[in-house]
């Protein structure tokens, strides 16, 4: 059996403490066999072998153990959030793993256990909650991938969390509701809370902008794993490329007949063109940077003149 709990109540004094021991495993099989409703502190007397004042050294109060035995059962939770996140989803299927797991879980436990977990997780300061900062911290990340709109990441994260108890406890409540049921519910419930932090009104756009780029040649997939899937990202680095003056630069330096400058202008903005996945680009700057490589201007602005008619081309997907 585990004592100690990770930033909720610490029990870690109980571990090596053998009377501590009994007396948190006399209250954790009381309350498994009877409920919490027969955990008294007479009762883990007897049951433990030892004296009042033993317990009371240890918990204030018989509400503080009942505290200590939550948080025990709290640990599976903490298993079932670490074992079903997974870093290549993103937050709405890992959240939606999550919860069917742990949904699953409030169905193997008796009902006042249940309410128990709800009323102790919601009973945790929010700074040392570890069910909260674990949310919040696949919140923040789908925040910097540019899955969920920007916003109080702890907000979303608490909003999560409340639903989701308050979801399980009231379908475990109630005696029609078996788990299939309950879990197509929750997948009903998380469609509109979860479904609803993603940009939604957006997301059909998003799609449709990737799946145009592809079709123009732009290597979108390549570029995503140089930036490890962030779109946002990417999308800014592509609307700068197009902005950038150095393809003014360029131009002037052809139509002045400096190509010297003109290469220099032409062969940065390849590298870049290349880094970004503008495969088409990257091909028509290729030739252009060739033909100034030679020093010379012949067929120089034709060539530039491609390069920007196909650079407008994918500017405009954006």
């Amino acid at each position: 059996m585990i004592y100690e709990n990770e930033g909720i109540e610490n029990n870690q004094t109980l571990m090596d403490d053998s009377i501590g021991r009994k007396i948190l495993d006399a209250a954790v099989a009381i309350v498994e066999q009877e409920g919490y409703e027969s955990l008294t502190i007479r009762r883990v007397a007897k049951e433990s072998g030892c004296s009042n004042s033993a317990i009371y050294v240890r918990f204030e109060d018989k509400d503080a153990l009942a505290r200590a035995v939550a948080a025990l059962h709290a640990k599976p939770f903490l298993l079932i959030m670490d074992e079903n996140y997974r870093e290549e989803d993103d937050a709405v299927k890992n959240m939606n793993r999550i919860t069917k797991n742990a949904l699953e879980k409030v169905y193997t436990m008796d009902l006042e256990s249940a309410h128990m977990q709800m009323l102790y997780c919601g009973s945790i300061k929010q700074n040392d909650n570890p069910f909260l900062r674990r949310i919040e911290s696949y919140i923040k990340k789908g925040i910097e991938a540019g899955e969920i709109q920007n916003g109080n990441s702890r907000t979303i994260a608490y909003t999560i969390l409340t639903t989701f108890w308050g979801f399980a406890f009231m379908a475990r409540s109630n005696k029609d509701i078996d788990f299939e049921t309950a879990q197509k519910m929750l997948e009903a419930q998380n469609e509109v809370l979860l479904e609803g932090i993603i940009r939604k009104d957006s997301q059909g756009e998003e799609d449709s902008i990737w799946k145009r780029l592809r079709e123009n040649g732009v290597n979108v997939d390549k570029a995503l794993e140089r930036m490890k899937g962030n779109k946002e990202a990417y999308r800014s680095f592509l609307i700068e490329f197009f902005e950038d003056p150095d393809f003014e630069a360029l131009q002037e330096s052809i139509e002045t007949q400096n190509v010297k400058d003109a290469f220099d202008y032409a062969h940065g903005l390849k590298g870049m063109a290349g880094n970004l996945g503008l495969d088409n680009v990257h091909s028509k700057i290729s030739i252009l940077v060739e033909i100034l490589r030679q020093g010379s201007l012949d067929g120089a602005k034709e060539a530039c003149d491609e390069v920007m008619e196909t650079c407008k081309g994918v500017a405009e997907l954006l």
